[in-house]
């Protein structure tokens, strides 16, 4: 008979994919946003104007290459892929 917690520890590409994407749209859109409430609740208004020019600034600071606007885009999607690798170093480790 097949052991039950075995099931848990197959890899799922699409599961993969679906999490990785959900990561990267989190960190190029919603994010961004979070970041800009969470500064304007804490540090008052933004200098530059409102959600939309915070939002402009963040996607030129993509466009430019600017490592902050990166590290913002794909912090989640590094973090969701490295748990994602981690959860399979893990399961093969147990055998």
């Amino acid at each position: 008979m097949a052991d039950p917690r075995r099931d848990e520890t197959v890899i799922h590409p699409r599961g993969d994919k679906f999490w990785l994407l959900a990561a990267l749209v989190f960190g190029l859109l919603v994010l961004p946003l979070l970041v800009y409430v969470t500064g304007a609740y804490v540090l008052g208004r933004y200098a530059g104007g409102g959600v939309a020019a915070f939002f402009g600034g963040y996607l030129l600071g993509l466009v430019t290459l600017r490592w902050d606007s990166w590290v913002l885009a794909l912090g989640p999607l590094v973090i969701v892929a490295s748990w994602r690798m981690l959860g399979r170093w893990d399961s093969s480790s147990r055998g």
